[in-house]
């Protein structure tokens, strides 16, 4: 059986497109890292780029996927190529084979790093919305090559990293295992829950699916992040997402999924009082999540208590009795709207405003609020 080399682009951090910045700045040592390896493989090369991307210089086969962190493993890399979904196989005895050849990969740094002997590593550092790859040499502190300043946190480690304080930046050190690929700075003005929910989009979109725990925990953790930004969460969410991350982490099939939690979880830790504020009050102090998710409130100052909106509401939501101001369970309310045409008085508005009025916590006569 012949040997096929793979140069792999498609393993990238969604938070760290490492790969495509080697070939394009240090192609040279890339191919001769390259040649190397397949010299000692007697391995024909083969290089797996992002879609859309070009690069000037590769004198051998191409092919085209999507950014998959599945795709630094041989048996995924075989099934893409022969147009499969990029699943893994972690077994160390397995071979993973396409058409006739035997399938090894390798990425752009690991090929840059063989022909340079350098012991560094590549790190993405963003912050201010601004990208910047920086060799660094292992032991570093994040400190030393982050400017944190007064920022609200650190995610060290991209899509299965950890949050952290600015401060916390002087304890970290680049390390071999690559663990901290990429930095991403978070100022004052982001929402973590909004923050959040982004990363579990990507988790989402990122899980090959190989795995009930990644596959149906990535969803359930997009769902749950999402509904607190849209009123229908429950405190008990925080325990819930602890507890199931912990179970992930220990039976999910590959790295990346059993790490796809630590973002989440570590934002929870952190910022657990800004992630009850969502849940509890539903309102976002940054102004990013409830300004878009609307909910439907009765305004006590014109509640005449009629219970005609009790009638309509077909799930319960509205607790009311005469004479009494009305009051929607938000944890109930579908947003359906029939409540506002039920409303003679205009007492009932949907409500998009981070910021909530005041409100009744438990039923008050009409005119005593």
């Amino acid at each position: 059986m012949k040997n096929l080399l793979v140069v792999s682009c498609l393993k990238d951090d969604n938070y760290a497109h490492i790969s495509i910045h080697l070939l394009k700045e240090k192609l040279a040592d890339v191919k001769a890292g390259v040649e190397k390896k397949s010299a000692e493989l007697q391995a024909d090369v083969l290089y797996l780029l992002p879609e859309g991307e070009k690069v000037d210089g590769i004198d051998c086969e191409v092919r085209y996927g999507a950014y998959n962190p599945t795709l630094g493993n041989p048996y995924s890399v075989a099934q893409l190529l022969a147009g499969n979904l990029p699943r893994p196989m972690i077994q160390d005895d397995f071979v993973a084979t396409y058409e006739d050849y035997e399938v090894s990969v390798m990425t752009p740094e690991e090929a840059y790093l063989l022909a340079t002997g350098k012991n560094v590593r590549f790190v993405a550092v963003t912050a201010d919305g601004k990208t910047e790859i920086k060799e660094v040499e292992i032991g570093t502190k994040a400190g030393s090559i982050c400017d944190a300043g007064s920022a609200k946190a650190v995610l060290i480690g991209g899509q299965k990293g950890t949050f952290v304080k600015p401060e916390s930046l002087a304890d970290y050190e680049i390390r071999a295992d690559r663990d901290d690929y990429a930095i991403t700075v978070f100022s004052q003005d982001e929402c973590m829950v909004q923050t959040a929910v982004s990363i579990m989009e990507q988790a989402w979109a990122s899980s090959c699916g190989k795995c009930v725990l990644c596959r149906e925990g990535t969803l359930q953790f997009k769902t749950i992040v999402t509904e607190m930004t849209t009123g229908k969460a429950k405190v008990t969410d925080l325990d819930l997402i602890r507890e199931v991350g912990e179970l992930i982490e220990i039976g999910a099939y590959c790295p990346f999924g059993r790490a796809m939690a630590k973002p989440l979880i570590s934002a929870v830790n952190l910022f657990q009082d800004e992630f009850e504020e969502h849940i509890k009050r539903k309102t976002c102090k940054c102004g990013k999540c409830y300004k878009a998710a609307a909910v439907y409130l009765i305004l006590p100052d014109l509640c005449t208590g009629c219970g005609d909106c009790v009638d309509e509401c077909d799930e319960d939501a509205i607790d009311g009795k005469a004479n009494f101001i009305h009051m929607i369970d938000q944890d109930m309310c579908e947003q359906c709207g029939k409540c506002v045409s039920a409303c003679d008085e205009d007492a009932i508005v949907k409500w998009e405003d981070a910021k909530l009025p005041k409100l009744p916590k438990k039923l008050t006569k009409v005119g005593k609020f």
